[in-house]
């Protein structure tokens, strides 16, 4: 039997006759076999797999460096796209069938096969690895789709109460802080008791006043007056908002941007209040001082996505041109528990230093109304890094500029 597609494959057995009588098979049948590499150890094999490109590997899993179950795990962590048939001993069906819970697409049992089951049990493999990241992948876009819906009837619900409480809320507040006015032009007998309350509760009226502002502004988000802006203009202004903050927290900043971005369709006022947003939680995670940097690029996206795989397919396309901002710290990074409830409206780790926990749900919501996209990880170094996506119009990249602008508040 004839298949279409020849094979490149990689056999991992440590007897020398079990090898040859592979090799011999896979020989046997006129192009079936484009490429046949063979090793007698596992460490011998990871290093075939790095230097070729191979579609299947039959994998000996007793090896003089590697035994059972560990072999086939070592293999598939380090490159887990190639599909593996499990080579046994005789009398070993059961050994194999577990095999296939470990990652396995495929058994064999030495001496109970020819060329012809061979070579079909090869091609059955690499079909059955292709359509297991075909189901990954599906149930990856389910995942993210159901996490859109359930954020977005999350963010529906907390808009209609905030908005709600909010304006219940705001014309108490405005009374008291009245009252407090009148008290201080009128109260005669006052010392320095009376002027510290009052001045206090100033303080906690005008908090409680911002957070009402907060709420209005997460619940009022439809609708944004875009116009095509330069980026790098919008990020330096942002900057010079909150420049105080670096002087005050000893934070270095560092802008790397790109010498001609493309313009990109916008808001300015609130892309500059979601990276206002972003450099504030960079300066909270590290109280005692450290670096900012941000970056500015444009990029064409590749055909598979694969340089930016958090971007979904519905929403971008390959070819398309994006301008990507990206704010990173030095500081402490997001717990693992707590990084996928970061988008979730009143969520904060700062709830004991006054935070509330709607600065990147507003965020969020800005982004996603710009058609756009945010995302927060931790860097593998430490730090978190922040990252806006834009699209673009028209297709127009830039250089990226070789000098960094270093910025130093000490």
């Amino acid at each position: 039997m004839k298949y279409r597609q020849s094979l490149k494959v990689l056999v991992v057995e440590d007897n020398l006759i079990d090898r040859r009588i592979l090799e011999s098979m896979l020989l046997e049948t006129s192009n079936s076999t484009s490429l046949l590499k063979s090793s007698d150890s596992l460490a011998g094999a990871l290093q075939l797999m790095s230097q070729y490109s191979f579609d299947v590997v039959i994998l000996d899993l007793n090896l003089p460096d590697s035994q059972g179950e560990n072999t086939l795990l070592k293999l598939n962590r380090q490159f887990p796209s190639v599909a593996v048939v499990i080579n046994t001993g005789a009398y070993e069906d059961e050994v194999g069938i577990e095999t296939l819970s470990f990652g396995a697409q495929d058994f064999l049992v030495k001496g109970k096969y020819n060329a012809y089951i061979l070579n079909k049990a090869l091609h059955y493999a690499i079909e059955r690895k292709r359509l297991e990241a075909e189901l990954v992948n599906a149930y990856r876009k389910v995942k993210e789709a159901q996490n859109q819906l359930i954020q977005s009837e999350k963010l529906k619900v907390v808009g209609t109460l905030a908005s709600g409480v909010a304006h219940e809320v705001k014309n108490p507040l405005a009374t008291l802080l009245y009252g407090i006015a009148y008290l201080s032009q009128n109260f005669s007998e006052r010392d320095q008791n009376v002027d510290s309350v009052i001045q206090n509760m100033k303080q906690a009226i005008t908090k409680a006043n911002d957070i009402v502002t907060d709420l209005l502004n997460f619940a009022s988000l439809t609708s944004l007056e875009k116009k095509k802006e330069n980026i790098d203009n919008v990020i330096r202004n942002a900057l010079n908002l909150v420049r105080h903050e670096f002087s005050r927290n000893h934070i270095t900043v560092v802008q790397k941007i790109e010498d001609t971005l493309p313009q990109v369709m916008v808001d300015k006022n609130r892309i500059e209040q979601v990276i206002v947003n972003l450099i504030l939680n960079a300066v909270h995670a590290m109280p005692d001082g450290g670096e900012i940097t941000v970056r500015a690029y444009s990029r064409v996206l590749s055909e598979d996505l694969e340089d930016m795989p958090q971007l979904r397919r519905d929403e971008f396309k390959p070819g398309e041109t994006i301008v990507i901002l990206a704010v990173e710290d030095s500081g402490c990074g997001i717990p693992v528990d707590k990084i996928g409830q970061i988008f979730d409206p009143f969520f904060t780790t700062r709830r004991g230093e006054g935070g509330v926990g709607l600065g990147l749900s507003i965020s969020k919501n800005i982004m996603d109304i710009h058609d756009g996209c945010i995302f927060v990880e931790n860097k593998q170094n430490g730090g978190v890094r922040a990252t806006l996506i834009f699209k673009v119009d028209t297709v127009k990249g830039g250089v990226l500029n070789g000098q960094e602008e270093n910025l130093n508040y000490r």
